[in-house]
């Protein structure tokens, strides 16, 4: 199935599996009013470049015990777009991402009974995230190449509520990861993520979980270090341990932040 790259991942070759004729796109949303709307925005650009090829694409919004305006951001969005793809959008009251992840990817194979799962791709992001344009296209075509699970990385939209240093402390840590795993910039092959029971109900981590579990079933993998989602760098945590955690680690062990406590 492929050698293996400098990551330590093998490299994805042609796998003879069917077209990815639907993709599905899950946004899992807990009281992100500020960054939701953007968040649509770059979701119905990205969705656009593969509708364009002729792809079924579907999206799930998740809306997960949601207190703000969130949930009426979305009944806007609805009322007053014009995207290139259906919406479902799910009410559950679990905060907790990895069951928002699994519910909206069962939503959305839910609407392909007869479609066979090789054919489906799944794909994740974030309600405060911004995909790129091409971060759908990016996904097939690593799937094209043989690849079942597609992991991508993360810059920080704005550092204006970080101490200084925390950026160039992260990217000199971030730069030595070799694969890091972001919920917000992820995709699978839906058979494989089948086989692999999918999501599990994690408050964290979910997006690593399941990586582990889907490359123990043998996965061609594709890490990709171009196709970067922006996404925030607030102090506000929705996961627990997620990324706002994992950056208020950083400042914790930085300099000025021992000379002010």
């Amino acid at each position: 199935m492929g050698g293996t790259d400098r990551e330590g991942f093998r490299v994805a070759t042609a796998g003879g599996r069917a077209d990815a004729l639907h993709v599905g796109v899950v946004l899992p949303v807990h009281n992100e009013e500020h960054h939701l709307p953007d968040a649509l925005r770059c979701l119905d650009r990205a969705i656009g470049q593969v509708t364009d090829d002729g792809i079924d694409c579907r999206l799930a919004v998740v809306l997960d015990d949601c207190s703000d305006a969130s949930s009426e951001i979305v009944d806007h969005w609805l009322d007053h777009r014009t995207g290139p793809a259906p919406v479902d959008v799910v009410r559950i009251c679990s905060k907790n991402v990895g069951v928002a992840r699994r519910t909206g990817c069962a939503a959305l194979l839910d609407r392909w009974p007869s479609a066979p799962v090789d054919a489906i791709w799944l794909a994740t992001t974030d309600a405060d995230s911004e995909v790129p344009g091409d971060w759908l296209t990016a996904q097939l075509r690593a799937r094209a190449e043989g690849a079942h699970i597609w992991v991508g990385r993360v810059q920080v939209r704005s550092w204006s509520d970080r101490l200084e240093g925390t950026a160039d402390e992260w990217q000199r840590r971030y730069a030595r990861e070799p694969v890091p795993v972001h919920g917000a910039n992820f995709g699978v092959d839906a058979a494989m993520y089948l086989d692999a029971g999918g999501f599990d109900g994690l408050a964290t981590g979910e997006d690593r979980d399941l990586l582990d579990r889907v490359l123990g079933r043998g996965a061609v993998a594709r890490t990709d270090g171009t196709v970067r989602v922006i996404t925030s760098g607030r102090r506000q945590a929705r996961a627990p341990r997620g990324f706002a955690h994992a950056l208020s680690g950083i400042e914790d062990t930085l300099p000025v932040a021992a000379a002010a406590s």
